[in-house]
């Protein structure tokens, strides 16, 4: 992870000590930024309807900012005891809304040894079969611009350091979304979960207020 600013040998005095990520009141969302009805007299923000899922605009950011090379991508929290099958789930159901192709989500929260391995397998399977559609399975008749249908597929994960398997998943698929909370979360436990994963594999990290 690339540093700037001050060095980390300036004293307190200069540069204040955080232990979070704190939010600028300039920048603080809404509370009714969840999908909840916004408070009586305040406008409703642009694209918000009822039953929009949790954190629609950062997830609507996070879909177009991953673009459309990709076939599955894992969430990964940056505290070992957050979870993120919520966040999984609200994030396909803004893919659903926003693609053209299909998109499931997978629960793999706790996964164990042989569950972690079908997922491998699964996740592997899934990109080879796009990348490389083999002629027996194209439609007879269809044009030479004929393609195998795509799929995105979403997998809410643990955190690394939390449960190793993670990793071994995280590399069969497409990259990570890493999930921060502002003002919660531990910057050193950011730093400790890039580590883990491999700061080559995160796609793109959504600060949830």
């Amino acid at each position: 992870m690339s540093q700037s600013g001050k060095k980390s040998s300036d004293g307190p005095a200069s540069v204040p000590e955080q232990a979070a990520l704190v939010p600028h009141p300039e920048f603080a969302r809404k509370p009714w930024d969840t999908g909840q009805l916004p408070p009586s007299g305040e406008e409703p923000q642009p694209g918000w309807h009822p039953g929009v899922p949790p954190y629609f605009q950062e997830l609507d950011a996070v879909w177009i900012q991953l673009g459309s090379d990709w076939s599955s991508v894992v969430i990964i929290p940056s505290e070992p005891d957050d979870p993120t099958a919520h966040i999984g789930r609200a994030f396909s159901q803004v893919g659903a809304r926003l693609s053209i192709y299909p998109v499931e989500f997978i629960d793999a929260s706790t996964v164990d040894l042989e569950s972690s391995s079908r997922l491998i397998a699964r996740l592997k399977t899934a990109a080879g079969a796009e990348e490389h559609g083999a002629p027996a399975n194209r439609q007879q008749f269809a044009s030479s611009s004929w393609a195998p249908p795509i799929k995105r597929t979403i997998v809410a994960l643990e955190n690394p350091l939390a449960n190793p398997l993670v990793v071994p998943i995280a590399l069969a698929s497409d990259g990570v979304v890493l999930c921060v909370r502002r003002g919660r979360d531990r910057i050193a436990s950011v730093r400790d979960t890039i580590q883990a994963v491999g700061g080559h594999l995160i796609l793109c990290c959504v600060l949830l207020e």
